[in-house]
């Protein structure tokens, strides 16, 4: 299978990269605030509270990301670049 556009198949790979690392990054840290009790997320500080409400903001980006990487990664060996 040859590549049809080299130029989508590079951004593909890149966002792919972006959108894993954001992913990877994030989960453990949403992780840690979901495993808490209710009772110790209710003692954490407003600051922290919106630090858990960014990472799922940034987590959820991070997933659209890959699949952007990799509907263009898919689509650079369909689609050519000539019209």
């Amino acid at each position: 299978m040859n590549i049809q556009n080299p130029t989508w198949f590079f951004i593909g790979i890149i966002l792919l990269i972006l959108g894993s690392f954001v992913t990877i990054f994030d989960y453990p840290q949403i992780q840690y605030f979901e495993n808490m009790n209710s009772e110790m997320y209710t003692t954490l500080e407003s600051e922290q509270k919106e630090i858990h409400n960014r990472l799922i903001i940034e987590f959820s980006i991070g997933i659209v990301i890959l699949l952007a990487g990799g509907a263009l990664f898919a689509m650079s060996f369909f689609r050519n670049s000539k019209k």
